[in-house]
């Protein structure tokens, strides 16, 4: 196999960005008619977990606990994991179209540390070699077979069920990690987000080119508005080596000018969010309830994002020649992989109580 160092396509990044932002904007929306019910029931309710018992090499799990080379490790209680998916299609996001159903082109882990107040977004690559459950017109199970995670969202009946499955395929990349809830949106969301909150401010480091046109002048303000959104973070000169990083990075610039506009226009306008919600709705499929949602807001309105923290799992994108005509795929490297879960889901149990446990 051939390694790859082109990118994907900027729209699908783009997806992702402002998937994770109405995430925010969902939870946000509950501040405004915070009940303590309301905030008790939905910290209960996220905080069970479901939990897969796994086997897997050196990789033990027994509920909320693992051993990992002869240590243990307890899942921590205060993590909350919400999976967001970009979908690659218009219309409705409950729209059956056939032949063109949608693939999840972006797929991102939002974690949530409520203990720490910590924010993590993690990217799960579209081209990711996993196990993949097929089903029939019906929603019938037909057997499993090893693909791109992207084409599991293809094989539900709806929206619902599409959620659900592309849960179970993220969960098993990550180690039967638990994932509470999920939210995905169709393309059509792209220019609602932005426009919502009154368009973003950028300055570009440098000339944004692509087709031989020059889109964006580096060093001159803008106020990207619309289709101009998606093009400043879509577009790159493919005839220029490294511009995929470049494009990379002015992605992150805009989600963060995103973010801070975000926040500014909801801190005038509290109603805000669910003006955006409902806009949203023919485009949106999230299984988050109110309740969860009021509890949540008050979580995420002390946490701030870190850039540091979007990350994507340990990996080599490569070219695989034997299929067909070619196609590029994603191998997750698993022993980095558990490093990082370690890291951030898990903490250590000390000697003494994992030996006391194991005797019980």
């Amino acid at each position: 196999m051939k390694k790859v160092k082109r990118r994907s396509k900027g729209h699908k990044f783009l997806v992702v960005l402002l998937s994770i932002l109405t995430v925010i904007f969902i939870l946000l929306a509950g501040a405004a008619g915070t009940l303590w019910y309301l905030h008790s029931s939905g910290k209960r309710k996220l905080m069970q977990a479901p939990v897969t018992e796994t086997t897997s090499g050196d990789i033990q799990r027994d509920g909320q606990y693992i051993r990992y080379k002869g240590k243990e490790y307890k899942y921590k209680d205060s993590m909350i994991n919400i999976l967001v998916s970009g979908i690659d299609k218009h219309g409705s996001i409950d729209e059956k179209v056939q032949g063109i159903e949608g693939l999840a082109d972006s797929i991102v882990l939002a974690s949530i540390d409520t203990e720490n107040n910590q924010l993590y977004l993690t990217a799960i690559p579209r081209d990711t070699m996993t196990e993949i459950r097929q089903t029939d017109t019906d929603g019938n199970f037909v057997k499993t077979t090893q693909d791109k995670l992207s084409l599991q969202y293809g094989y539900g009946a709806d929206a619902t069920e599409s959620n659900e499955l592309m849960v179970k395929a993220v969960s098993n990349i990550l180690g039967s990690l638990p994932i509470q809830r999920y939210c995905s949106l169709s393309m059509d969301a792209v220019p609602i987000i932005n426009d919502a909150v009154g368009g973003v401010d950028v300055v570009p480091t440098e000339d944004v080119i692509g087709n031989g046109l020059i889109w964006f002048y580096g060093g001159r303000p803008y106020h990207l508005w619309g289709q101009d959104a998606l093009k400043y973070v879509q577009t790159r000169d493919s005839n220029t080596q490294g511009s995929a990083m470049v494009r990379l990075d002015r992605q992150k610039q805009y989600l963060m000018a995103l973010y801070t506009q975000t926040l500014s226009q909801i801190k005038g306008d509290l109603t805000l969010p669910i003006t955006l919600f409902n806009a949203l709705s023919p485009y949106l499929s999230t299984n988050i309830s109110l309740d969860e949602v009021t509890y949540l807001a008050t979580e995420l309105m002390d946490i701030n994002f870190n850039p540091e923290h979007f990350t994507q799992i340990p990996g080599e994108a490569v070219f695989d020649e034997n299929y067909k005509d070619g196609r590029t795929v994603f191998n997750v490297d698993y022993d980095g992989l558990q490093d990082w879960l370690i890291q951030t889901f898990y903490t250590e149990v000390p000697a003494e109580d994992s030996q006391q446990s194991t005797s019980n």
